[in-house]
C-alpha cells in the first residue's frame, strides 16, 4: 500500500523549489551571479501579504503605510516590551529575537535571507526596492542591532549592521511557496498565519490576488474566477489532505478566536482540540483559547510526569462539553438541526470514546504505542489503522462532495 503524505515530503516543492532555481539569477547582468549582495536595511521591507507576522500588527501596518521606518517601529516594539501590561508570550518573541541578533553579532549573518523586486504595481514608501521572501526574523534582528549601535563580527572582520545580505529570487518563483515551506517547517508559526498562507498559496496558484492579502476563505476569488482543487497546494507543499485540513479548519472558528489564536501565537496543534470540538460552539472557542493565554501568561510549572500542554487543552475542551445542558449543546451551533438517527448517533459516541482514550494516554503508553508499531509486531495494528484512515477519508470525501452540491 502506498504510504501517504504526512509532513513536507520530498515531491513537492520543499523537495524541487529551492534545487531547480537559481536565487542570484536576477543579478547575473550585474556580475554578482554566485555572490549575494549587501543591501541597505531601509531598502527592504516584510512582504505585506506574508502569511507570518514578527511585528505587532499596528506596528506592520505603520510600516507598510509608510509612517514608520523600520528603526522607528523597532524603537516602539522595544519600548512596548518594557511596560508591565505587555503579555509574557509578546515580550518572549521580542527576546528570542535579541537572541538571534546576538548570535548574527558574533557570528555574522550566515544564511542570507532572501528578497524580490518590488512590482511596478505595488505601493511602497519612497526607497524601498525590495521586498522580503524568507528571513524576516533575520532582518529584524540586524534590524535591532543598527537601532542598538552594535556591529557585526565576522572573524577578523567588522561590518555595519546597517547594510544586509541578501539573495534576489528570480522572477516567476513562487513567493508564496517559499514564505510557507519555511514556516511549516517552524513550531511557532501560528494556526491563523498557516492557514491564510495555505489560502493566499491557493490563490497564488489559480493566478489571482497575487500580492493581496487573503480575504475570508471561499470558493472564489475577489473577481469571480475559480480557484485550483486544493490537491494543487498539497502537492505543491509535499503535505498530506489531513494535514491541510488541519491547518485550514481553524479559519472555521469565530473571529474573536482567530483574534486571540493570532495576536498570542497559538500553534495549529495546541489548538486542533478546539477546532475538531468546537467548531460550533463560538463561545467555548474564546473560553477556551483565553484558558490557554493565561497558562502561557504563569510562570512554567511542573506538571507531573507524562503531562503535555496538549494533553492539558484536550482535557479543557472535553471538561468544557460536559459542563454544557444537552440542550444548549445544540443551542451553539449556527443551525439547529433535528435529532441525527439512531445509527449515526450511536457512531458520533464511539468516535468521541475513541477519541477520549487516545487523549487520555500518558506519555509512556503512546511511547510504547509508537514502538510497537515500528516494529515488525506492529504490521496488524497498521493495518487496521490504515484501513480505518481509508473508511473515514472515505466518508470525509463523500460529505464534501455532498456539502458541495448543496451549496452550489
Amino acid at each position: 500500500m502506498a504510504r501517504k503524505k504526512t509532513g513536507l515530503g520530498q515531491g513537492g516543492l520543499a523537495g524541487t523549489l529551492f534545487t531547480n532555481i537559481n536565487p542570484y539569477e536576477g543579478d547575473k547582468e550585474k556580475g554578482e551571479a554566485d555572490v549575494p549582495r549587501l543591501l541597505p536595511l531601509s531598502a527592504i521591507r516584510p512582504d505585506p501579504s506574508q502569511p507570518r507576522r514578527i511585528l505587532p500588527p499596528d506596528l506592520s501596518d505603520r510600516l507598510a503605510a509608510g509612517v514608520l521606518s523600520p528603526a522607528e517601529a523597532m524603537a516602539d516594539w522595544l519600548a512596548r516590551a518594557g511596560r508591565p501590561e505587555t503579555e509574557a508570550a509578546a515580550r518572549s518573541r521580542l527576546l528570542e529575537l535579541q537572541r538571534l541578533a546576538k548570535s548574527i553579532e558574533q557570528h555574522g549573518l550566515i544564511n542570507p535571507i532572501t528578497v524580490r523586486r518590488v512590482r511596478p504595481e505595488e505601493n511602497l514608501p519612497p526607497g524601498v526596492s525590495h521586498l522580503i521572501v524568507t528571513g524576516e526574523r533575520r532582518y529584524w534582528a540586524q534590524v535591532y542591532l543598527a537601532h542598538a549601535g552594535r556591529q557585526i563580527h565576522e572573524g577578523d572582520t567588522t561590518a555595519d549592521p546597517q547594510q544586509i545580505k541578501v539573495s534576489v529570487a528570480a522572477e516567476g518563483v513562487s513567493v508564496r511557496a517559499h514564505q510557507l515551506i519555511e514556516n511549516l517547517l517552524r513550531e511557532d508559526i501560528n494556526a491563523v498565519e498557516k492557514a491564510r498562507g495555505m489560502w493566499a498559496l491557493r490563490y497564488e496558484l489559480s493566478g489571482v490576488n497575487r500580492g493581496s492579502p487573503p480575504p475570508s476563505p471561499g470558493e472564489k476569488a475577489n473577481h469571480g474566477s475559480p480557484l485550483v482543487p486544493w490537491e494543487r497546494v498539497q502537492e505543491a507543499l509535499g503535505i498530506s489532505k489531513r494535514y491541510r485540513i488541519f491547518v485550514t479548519s481553524v479559519l472555521n472558528l469565530c473571529e474573536e478566536a482567530q483574534t486571540l489564536i493570532a495576536e498570542h501565537n497559538l500553534s495549529e496543534r495546541l489548538v486542533r482540540p478546539i477546532t475538531q470540538q468546537l467548531r460550533n460552539a463560538p463561545a467555548l472557542q474564546v473560553q477556551a483559547l483565553r484558558q490557554i493565554i493565561a497558562w502561557q501568561n504563569e510562570e512554567p510549572v511542573e506538571d507531573g510526569p507524562g503531562r503535555s500542554v496538549s494533553r492539558s487543552v484536550q482535557e479543557l475542551v472535553h471538561r468544557l462539553l460536559a459542563e454544557q445542558p444537552a440542550d444548549r449543546g445544540a443551542s451553539a451551533s449556527s443551525s439547529t438541526p433535528s435529532a441525527p438517527p439512531p445509527t449515526v448517533a450511536q457512531f458520533h459516541r464511539k468516535v468521541r470514546g475513541a477519541l477520549r482514550y487516545l487523549s487520555r494516554l500518558p506519555e509512556p503508553d503512546l511511547a510504547d504505542l509508537t514502538q510497537h508499531l515500528a516494529t515488525g509486531d506492529g504490521e496488524a495494528l497498521i493495518e487496521d489503522l490504515q484501513q480505518l484512515r481509508i473508511q473515514i477519508d472515505t466518508l470525509l470525501d463523500a460529505a464534501a462532495r455532498q456539502r458541495a452540491f448543496r451549496n452550489r
